[in-house]
């Protein structure tokens, strides 16, 4: 028995972020896109094979703050293996990509009307309509090397460091709806917000019902469809 089984279900909820039956519903689903294209390299510091399970583990534990070196420690696995491209972080993430469809449904009128209705029953009946939330971060990285990118300043980021520009949009239970993380840190909320397909899609071609709208802070346009504060007076 791994020592994860061991833990109780309030402990393992708060260190994977879901409760073992998502999690084993989860593994159900990326276990079978997870085929070793290479045996011999998906062999850890151990000589067996990592599991699909540990490598969901990991993963997760990660994803939600852990560091990579108790992680290895505690499973025991190679520093290298951990961020190797057949190792444990990346084929999970892209195992996960591909098990689970993200976007907003522009065509599928009940699907909005069920995130309408989300935002409509937690705000108490005033956002009537609204299907998302979005907002930037900056996720911190390290200083890219000349031969990852053109400009390297242009991902310092203003707060300090290098970063990149995600905009994500959710639903009223902060589950992602779209994301897009194509943007180096100098990048403005709003610019990277205006190069995504999502922004085409509403604003341009306005393929979203005239009912539905997006929310987001000062840093975005208020139009008819995108409702952000205005700092003015009527």
């Amino acid at each position: 028995m791994e020592q994860m089984d061991r833990l109780d279900d309030s402990t393992f909820k708060r260190m994977f972020r879901l409760d073992r039956k998502t999690f084993d519903e989860v593994l159900h689903l990326i276990e079978p896109i997870m085929v070793e294209r290479d045996a011999k390299k998906a062999i850890n510091s151990s000589g067996s094979q990592i599991s699909a399970k540990t490598r969901l583990a990991v993963t997760l534990r990660f994803l939600a703050g852990g560091s990579h070196i108790d992680l290895c420690f505690a499973w025991g696995i190679g520093y290298s293996t951990f961020y190797s491209d057949r190792g444990v972080l990346w084929p999970t993430i892209e195992a996960l990509d591909a098990a689970f469809d993200m976007g907003l449904p522009l065509d599928d009128i009940n699907r909005l009307e069920e995130l309408s209705k989300g935002f409509f029953d937690h705000s108490g009946g005033i956002f009537d309509g609204c299907v998302v939330a979005i907002d930037g971060f900056s996720v911190r990285t390290r200083q890219p090397f000349d031969h990852e990118v053109l400009m390297k300043k242009d991902y310092r980021f203003r707060k300090g460091g290098f970063a990149i520009i995600a905009i994500a949009g959710c639903d009223v239970d902060c589950r992602f709806i779209s994301v897009n993380c194509n943007h180096s840190g100098s990048t403005n909320d709003i610019i990277a917000w205006q190069n995504m397909d999502l922004y085409e899609a509403v604003e341009i071609e306005k393929k979203l019902p005239l009912k539905y709208f997006f929310i987001g802070d000062e840093a975005f346009t208020n139009t008819n469809q995108f409702l952000s504060p205005w700092p003015g007076k009527f």
